[in-house]
C-alpha cells in the first residue's frame, strides 16, 4: 500500500467517523483486524492479557517458544494456509506425516492405515467392518441439520454397533466432552470424521498435517505486524467493563479503570457469557441467550522430555480410570529443533465447570497425572523429565445440545453496531484455527455489506 493510499484511507475514516473496536485479541480478533484494516477501517484491539493470541499463545522456555496448548493445521486447512501465504511466512510452514494409536488394556495399537483398522486386535472382524462402515457413512451424509437432531451415541451405535462404540467411540467422546456426552448431537463426530479424512493421502491413507515454526503464534504475530502497518492500535492488559450505547446504538466502551473509548462499531470475540457480563442494561433476552451457551474448560499438563516417548502424534486412551484422555506428542509433528530439541507431551482433559479438577492445585495434578502416566509406561525413566507444567483454560470447547442450532447467536446482535463472533457460532464446524479464521472472513463480509458506503 502506498503512503498516499494509506493517508487517503485515514482521511475517509476521519470524515465518516466510523471506527471499529475489537474486544479480544485471540486468533479471531487479530484475523478480523487484519482483514478490516486492509479495507481502510480504523481499528483498535482490546486484549486483557499481555499479548495477543488467546488460546494459541505460546510461552517462552529457555529461549524457545512453546505452545500453551497443542494445535494443528491440516493439509486441507486452506483458510489458514492462505493467511500464511499472505503474511509472507510460508517458508515457516512444514508438512509432516503423522500417526495415531490406541492404548487399550495396557498395550499400544497403531490405528492409521486401512490394514491397521481392519486388524485392530480389541475388535472382532465384523466389528472392524462396522467401524469402517461408520467412517464411510460419515462421508455420504451431507446434511448436518439431520445430524444435529440425533444423539451422538445413538448414531454411532446404530452404524458401528455397541461393541465398537464402547471400545472406540466412547473413549474419544469422553476425551472431548467429559461427562456431557449424553447431550451431544451426532454432528461432533460427523464433523471430525469428515475433516480428518480430508488429510488422508492416497491408498496408503497417510495422514498429513502441517506445523508452523514456533507454533500458531507465528501466524498471529505476522498478522499483528501487518495490522500495525495499517495503523491498527493494539491495547494490551486492557479489560472491558461495559459496552456503551445511546438509543440502541453502540457508542463505545468503558475500560477497566474507568477510561472511555468511543467507537461506532464494536466486535466482540469474547466467550458468550463474558460478553453478557459487559452488556448495557435493557437487553435481557440477549443476555439470557448468551448466558445459556455452554463451554467445557481444559486441564492440559505438559511434560517436557529429553527423549521421544512414542512414535505417535496422538495416543487415544480407552482406560477410563486414567484421568487424562490422550497422550499428544506434538514433537512427532513439530521438528524438535524448534523447541531446543526437547520432546513435548501434552496430557489433556476437558472438564465441566464444576469438576473438582478445575480447582485442584498444580502439585496435586502432577501427582495424579504422573501416577497414571507410569501405569501406562511402567518402564519410563523419570530422569528424562525436564519439566511438568500445568496449563488451564476455562472457555475452550463449546457444547451445542441436541437440536438447538436455532439458539446460536447471530453475528449482528440486537444492539445496532455491535457484532459478535466466537467458537459457539462456528457450529457444526469444530473449534480449530481453520474454522475460526474462516468464520472471521464470514463476519468481515457481513460487516462490509452493512457498512459498504464507507469502504474505500
Amino acid at each position: 500500500m502506498t503512503i498516499e493510499r494509506h493517508n487517503h484511507m485515514n482521511a475517509v475514516m476521519e470524515k465518516t467517523g466510523n471506527n471499529i473496536g475489537i474486544i479480544g485479541g485471540g486468533i479471531m480478533g487479530v484475523t478480523l483486524a487484519y482483514r478490516l484494516s486492509q479495507k481502510g477501517f480504523k481499528i483498535t484491539i482490546y486484549e486483557q492479557s499481555n499479548s495477543v493470541g488467546g488460546l494459541v499463545r505460546h510461552f517462552d522456555y529457555e529461549g524457545a517458544h512453546i505452545d500453551r496448548f497443542y494445535h494443528t493445521i491440516l493439509s486441507s486447512d486452506l483458510s489458514m494456509q492462505n493467511l500464511i501465504k499472505e503474511t509472507g511466512i510460508e517458508d515457516k510452514l512444514h508438512f509432516t506425516e503423522t500417526k495415531q494409536a490406541f492404548y487399550d488394556n495396557g498395550k499400544l495399537y497403531p490405528f492409521n492405515t486401512p490394514v491397521e483398522l481392519m486388524t485392530y486386535p480389541p475388535l472382532r472382524f465384523f466389528e472392524r467392518f462396522r467401524l469402517g462402515l461408520q467412517i464411510l457413512y460419515s462421508q455420504l451424509e451431507s446434511d448436518w441439520h439431520e445430524m444435529d437432531k440425533i444423539p451422538v451415541q445413538d448414531w454411532l451405535i446404530k452404524v458401528s454397533g455397541k461393541a465398537v462404540y464402547e471400545k472406540v467411540w466412547k473413549p474419544l467422546l469422553r476425551a472431548k466432552f467429559d461427562t456431557m456426552t449424553g447431550s451431544v448431537p451426532a454432528t461432533y463426530i460427523w464433523s471430525r470424521l469428515r475433516r480428518m479424512l480430508k488429510t488422508r493421502e492416497g491408498v496408503t491413507s497417510r495422514e498429513m498435517m502441517c506445523y508452523l515454526e514456533t507454533g500458531y503464534s507465528t501466524l498471529v504475530d505476522a498478522m499483528a505486524e501487518v495490522c500495525y502497518q495499517h495503523g491498527v492500535e493494539i491495547e494490551l492488559n486492557t479489560g472491558i467493563e461495559k459496552i456503551l450505547t445511546d438509543e440502541g446504538h453502540v457508542t463505545g466502551i468503558v475500560k477497566k479503570g474507568g477510561q472511555i473509548a468511543s467507537h461506532d462499531i464494536l466486535i466482540s470475540t469474547l466467550p458468550s457469557p463474558i460478553l453478557a457480563s459487559i452488556l448495557p442494561e435493557g437487553y435481557e433476552t440477549f443476555y439470557e441467550l448468551l448466558n445459556q451457551q455452554q463451554y467445557l474448560g481444559v486441564l492440559c499438563p505438559l511434560l517436557i522430555l529429553k527423549q521421544k516417548l512414542t512414535p505417535y502424534y496422538v495416543l487415544n486412551i480407552t482406560d477410563e480410570s486414567i484421568p487424562f484422555t490422550a497422550v499428544v506428542e506434538t514433537t512427532n509433528l513439530i521438528d524438535p529443533k524448534y523447541v531446543n530439541n526437547y520432546h513435548l507431551v501434552y496430557l489433556p482433559k476437558y472438564i465441566e465447570p464444576n469438576s473438582p479438577l478445575a480447582t485442584l492445585p498444580d502439585d496435586e495434578i502432577k501427582t495424579m497425572w504422573m501416577a497414571n502416566f507410569k501405569k501406562m509406561f511402567p518402564d519410563f525413566d523419570e530422569s528424562l523429565i525436564q519439566d511438568f507444567i500445568v496449563q488451564r483454560a476455562r472457555y475452550v470447547e463449546p457444547i451445542r445440545p441436541i437440536n438447538t442450532s436455532d439458539q446460536i447467536p447471530d453475528i449482528q446482535t440486537p444492539i445496532d453496531g455491535l457484532y459478535m463472533g466466537n467458537t459457539v457460532m462456528i457450529y457444526p464446524d469444530l473449534g480449530n484455527g481453520e474454522a475460526v479464521t474462516s468464520f472471521a472472513d464470514k463476519m468481515v463480509a457481513q460487516i462490509l455489506e452493512t457498512h459498504k458506503s464507507i469502504v474505500v
